[in-house]
């Protein structure tokens, strides 16, 4: 039986290179982004499914936990991929850029590891892996 990998953040970059990387060895790949788009990933839908999946939104991670667990049975690789890069210079970063990079990239990833676990213990099985966003702001 194929194990399954849900990452987050695959429309490109990491994610959707480990996705597709997955895809290859035969595993099940729940590849999920905010604004799903099946487009960007060629071919294999029997073991691929594309999902929304927002890491600041409980709701939305939890549905997405759901559909995966639902359809395959269990999630045996959660990545948390999902992440805002920012190059930036401080006094010209607005506020709400700098608390939209932390929601993605440091609550996203809680919010997410927060919701997965439990699914796991139950399995009894899994792994996370987070992957991290550069983000430089200078003086």
């Amino acid at each position: 039986m194929p194990k399954t990998i849900l990452i987050t953040g695959t429309s490109s970059g990491y994610g959707k290179a480990a996705a597709e990387f997955f895809l290859a060895r035969g595993w099940n790949v729940v590849a999920t982004m905010r604004r799903p788009d099946p487009s960007v990933f060629a071919d294999d839908w029997e073991r691929l499914r594309v999902l929304a999946l927002d890491v600041t939104n409980e709701q939305s991670i939890a549905t997405a936990i759901d559909v995966t667990v639902g359809e395959f049975g269990a999630i045996d690789v959660w990545v948390n991929n999902a992440g805002i890069g920012l190059a930036s210079v401080v006094e010209a970063t607005p506020d709400h850029t700098i608390r939209e990079v932390f929601e993605t990239n440091t609550f996203g990833v809680i919010a997410a590891c927060r919701a997965i676990i439990p699914q796991m213990r139950k399995q009894g099985h899994g792994v996370i892996v987070n992957v991290t966003s550069s983000v430089t702001v200078s003086a």
